[in-house]
């Protein structure tokens, strides 16, 4: 009988209530992948090659990371103004553009500033 417990429980705790999904988190919250508008999907390779061209001079020890990083960053903003956002990173050219014009502004302290949270 113990053992028959022991196996339903180990069962019910494999067994996820909720659908999961993998995806990048930006720090402040978290964007799943399949979840994001298309709009927001579309820029995503855009992104990724502009961050990894950065990272590959900028930081060549953890390109990988630095490129999940920052497209997680940039695609959360996306998330919340699809249009907006997805249009200036098509239009952008370098990732300071992206930073510059088409994302919310991080402050010294890399988080959002207080003018940007109302």
């Amino acid at each position: 009988m113990r053992v028959c417990i022991l196996y339903v429980a180990l069962f019910a705790c494999a067994c996820p209530s909720k659908p999961t999904t993998t995806g990048t988190g930006n720090g402040t919250g978290h964007t799943a992948t399949g979840t994001l508008p298309a709009a927001c999907e579309g820029i995503r390779g855009k992104l990724q090659q502009l961050y990894r061209a950065e990272a590959q001079a900028k930081e060549p020890a953890r390109v990988e990371q630095a490129v999940a990083d920052n497209t997680a960053m940039v695609l959360a903003d996306c998330a919340a103004q699809p249009d907006k956002v997805a249009a200036c990173v098509r239009d952008a050219s370098t990732v300071q553009d992206v930073e510059a014009r088409c994302v919310t502004p991080l402050d010294d302290e890399g988080t959002e500033g207080e003018a940007m949270r109302r």
